[in-house]
């Protein structure tokens, strides 16, 4: 009973230790803004919360880690300024053909955008919270042509009558790959590009991708010949 109440009072730092810890992640935990994260966090509170993930990109301003979320290999990315948090996300790691599931992932916990959206954009999703910003893409970086003797038309002289059936059979030949993107961006931040000049001056590489100023250059590629920047 004496060794058990030793050793009881030997861990007490350590537990008190790691309530801590707990405790720390767990504030305001309803609030969390992505992943178990708030925005302004530093960057060493960010990497107790992905406690058990070692980053395999860890600089001033950044940390990203390796991730998979419904089947597709993603870098999960997180940028600071002056040591805080102001943009993460998911950004797909290689081209791939399921990459719309992160569109579908974000549907899915979002809902579809309604109410106090941004002016219309021509390419993603977004979603306007009160202090987070979120917008989700998908998009066609590679296109794999099968090449065959023969090829379908229209339908020539048949053009009227198979038009519909022929559509398909048409784009049967070429595979496609997509990349995806499903960001959080402090909102106060989003909004303070709105008043700086220059606002890509600003941005980090990975900021620019989270927030779909650029995305990965497409190509096509047909065997045989080889690869033409689209």
């Amino acid at each position: 009973m004496k060794k058990l109440v030793f050793c009881l009072l030997a861990l007490l730092p350590l537990l008190s230790a790691c309530v801590n810890v707990v405790k720390m992640l767990d504030e305001n935990n309803a609030s969390y803004h992505f992943r178990e994260t708030r925005w302004g966090f530093s960057r060493e509170r960010v990497e107790l919360s992905e406690a058990g993930h070692r980053p395999f990109q860890r600089t001033e301003n950044e940390l990203v880690y390796r991730y998979r979320i419904n089947g597709i290999y993603c870098k999960v990315v997180y940028t600071f300024k002056n040591n805080k948090l102001r943009a993460a996300g998911y950004l797909t790691e290689q081209p791939v053909q399921n990459a719309d599931v992160l569109l579908e992932e974000a549907v899915k916990r979002h809902g579809m955008p309604i109410g106090d959206v941004p002016e219309k954009r021509e390419e993603g999703l977004v979603w306007v919270n009160p202090n987070t910003v979120v917008y989700a893409n998908v998009y066609t970086t590679i296109k794999k042509k099968n090449l065959t003797q023969y090829q379908y038309s229209k339908g020539g002289l048949l053009e009227d009558l198979l038009a519909n059936q022929l559509e398909d059979r048409i784009k049967a030949g070429e595979v496609v790959y997509l990349d995806g993107v499903f960001a959080y961006v402090d909102r106060a931040f989003y909004e303070q590009l709105h008043e700086i000049e220059f606002p890509l001056t600003e941005l980090s590489l990975y900021e620019k991708q989270l927030m779909g100023v650029i995305k990965r250059r497409g190509r096509t590629i047909i065997p045989g010949i080889g690869t033409i920047p689209n």
